[in-house]
């Protein structure tokens, strides 16, 4: 089997060095948490883009949660093709935030098994002894958390780790390292599961309580299949047979141990499609479970509202004090005089007429002056599982969008953004429509840690909805015809039609300055095809 492309030799030492980190003993000198700790305070990943579904494309931002009030602000512009048909009347900002999902959770640190099992474990056995129900249903369901996010970011570490050493020679000592990381993953799982489900058994547990602990070790149980099973996949694909065997174990174990405490049902080699569903439909349910103590709500405020009425109200007066006068003023000294008093009317129906359009023509200055200085929509962020009116603000998120002009965009943006054109005539041959879409998030750390000082980041997921952004696209493909000039024949193919979105885009966390990158979003009316980075 053909191996990939080896990568370059600093990635590849990174790499070998997150590899030890899984070790508990294996290099006293290195710190295990190098690898798991990627979200960790003043630590944060870029912003990444990704595809969700063949519609939907996603990002996900993180925003450090340091102490006092900080705020991320988030820039981003799109370029769409001319024919999309994408602007302010076919395509308004009422339908831009409609096809627009977002989700905010708080990030947990990343740890070790060691860490896990001599810290963590202590900590849940001294919340499930207190008395307070809501207090122990919560850390279970952070400990499932915390356990879930350290698995996936270890299997993705061991993924890279093969992706990257293993070439057409790899050398023995890479091998060595991935394999003792690997058995070390699975041996620290291991006294990990048993040590949990020893401090379970020992717990007196009212009903609810029970349900709850069986739910916690059923998506635990999930989880470790899931990584352990993915991870042998991938050494077997790479020809480590003997290591995917002894990996796979781990995997086996926990489907026998959830049938042996019929802890719902599991998976089977003549399942059926209803069965496999069910698998799909059960991960969901755990996965739901035991991470909506992370999950924020993001509440609508109508920012600007009172300014706005107030200033309407301004409008409104200012506008019946013109009437009043000028009917005053011109008011018939003979009320019995018949020509006096139409003359009279007609004015105070021209004073009215006045009135009517100072009134309309303040309040669009009035709206115009608030559009500038409150934001579109603004949200303030509170945890889920607080419903009362008195939960905790983490912070605020305010909202804008525009269709700019293209010469009137940043000089910066068009460099980057035509960093792959060779001359400016390309912009004629290939239109483009901007919309511009900018968020600030105000984000308060003293109140997240106030929660939970195990939080230590916000995790932000933005998903669009390209359904009616490519709703005037052409056929996904179309029959052409062509010469080819070295047998002198005419052939005809299907091509397929694909356009290119380009995003510049940018996020700046406090007063850091933050360069401009670009991303190509190549699409055809059947969805999303893949995302290419442009440097």
């Amino acid at each position: 089997m053909a191996r990939k492309k080896r990568k370059p030799a600093k990635i590849r030492a990174r790499m070998r060095a997150a590899s030890v980190s899984l070790l508990p003993g294996y290099v006293d000198d290195i710190e295990w948490r190098s690898l798991l700790d990627e979200l960790g305070p003043g630590d944060v990943r870029e912003p990444q883009w990704r595809i969700h579904d063949q519609t939907h494309l996603e990002l996900a931002i993180d925003h450090p949660l340091n102490s006092g009030k900080h705020r991320t602000e988030w820039e981003c512009y799109y370029f769409f093709p001319r024919s999309f048909r994408i602007d302010k009347e076919a395509y308004p900002r009422a339908r831009f935030y409609g096809d627009q999902q977002t989700y905010v959770r708080f990030a947990l640190q990343q740890k070790t098994f060691q860490e896990l099992t001599e810290k963590d474990l202590p900590e849940l056995e001294r919340v499930l002894k207190s008395a307070n129900t809501e207090k122990k249903l919560a850390e279970l369901k952070l400990f499932a958390s915390t356990l879930r996010t350290s698995l996936f970011v270890a299997r993705r570490t061991l993924q890279e780790m093969l992706e990257a050493e293993l070439d057409q020679s790899p050398d023995a000592s890479e091998t060595a390292d991935i394999e003792a990381a690997s058995l070390a993953l699975a041996s620290g799982c291991k006294v990990f599961l048993a040590e949990f489900r020893t401090l379970l058994s020992a717990q007196e547990f009212d009903e609810g309580m029970q349900i709850a602990a069986r739910l916690t070790d059923e998506a635990i149980s999930r989880n470790v299949e899931t990584v352990f099973a993915t991870l042998s996949l991938s050494l077997r694909q790479y020809g480590e047979e003997s290591l995917a065997a002894q990996v796979a174990k781990v995997a086996v174990d926990e489907a026998r141990y959830r049938r042996a405490e019929s802890l719902d049902e599991v998976g089977s080699a003549t399942a059926e499609r209803r069965e496999i569903e069910h698998l799909e439909f059960r991960r969901g349910v755990l996965k739901k479970f035991t991470e909506s103590q992370l999950w924020l709500r993001a509440k609508p405020m109508e920012a600007g509202k009172l300014t706005l009425q107030v200033l309407y109200a301004l409008a409104a007066s200012v506008a019946m004090s013109f009437a009043v006068v000028m009917a005053a003023y011109h008011g018939p000294q003979d009320r019995n005089a018949f020509g006096d008093l139409w003359t009279w009317a007609a004015i105070v129906i021209l004073a009215y007429a006045g009135k009517d359009r100072i009134k309309s023509t303040l309040q669009q200055v009035f709206s115009r002056w608030v559009a500038k200085r409150y934001p579109q929509r603004k949200f303030k962020l509170q945890p889920r599982e607080h419903q009362d009116k008195k939960a905790p603000i983490v912070g605020y998120v305010d909202e804008n969008t525009h269709y700019p002009s293209t010469h009137k965009l940043p000089k910066d943006v068009l460099e980057v953004r035509n960093s792959s054109r060779s001359h400016e005539v390309e912009q004629r041959a290939r239109p483009e429509q901007v919309l511009f879409h900018h968020r600030i998030a105000t984000l308060d750390g003293e109140a997240a840690r106030a929660i939970d000082n195990r939080f230590v980041a916000l995790t932000e997921i933005v998903r669009l909805d390209f359904s009616n952004i490519l709703a005037h696209t052409d056929d996904p493909k179309r029959r052409i015809v062509f010469a080819d000039p070295d047998d002198a024949h005419i052939y005809s193919a299907m091509a397929p039609r694909v356009y290119n979105v380009s995003i510049v885009y940018r996020c700046k966390r406090g007063d850091e300055t933050s360069p401009w990158k670009r991303i190509r979003v190549v699409v055809s009316r059947k969805g999303i095809k893949r995302i290419e980075p442009v440097v």
